[in-house]
């Protein structure tokens, strides 16, 4: 199961993916995609840090 935060970030990239498909105006659609590969982007370190082991000192 996925932590929370990466889960936080996955719904919100799809959220703000599906607004900028229905937005009225190029300016706001522009920002809602940006929004949306933001938030994946973070999803996705978030993801590897989690799945990275920790090295034995």
């Amino acid at each position: 199961m996925k932590p929370d935060h990466v889960r936080y970030h996955e719904a919100r990239a799809a959220r703000e993916l599906e607004a900028g498909s229905t937005a009225s105006c190029a300016t706001a659609a522009r920002a809602h995609l940006k929004l949306s590969a933001l938030h994946l982007e973070r999803a996705r370190l978030l993801g590897a840090l989690e799945a990275k082991p920790v090295a034995d000192k």
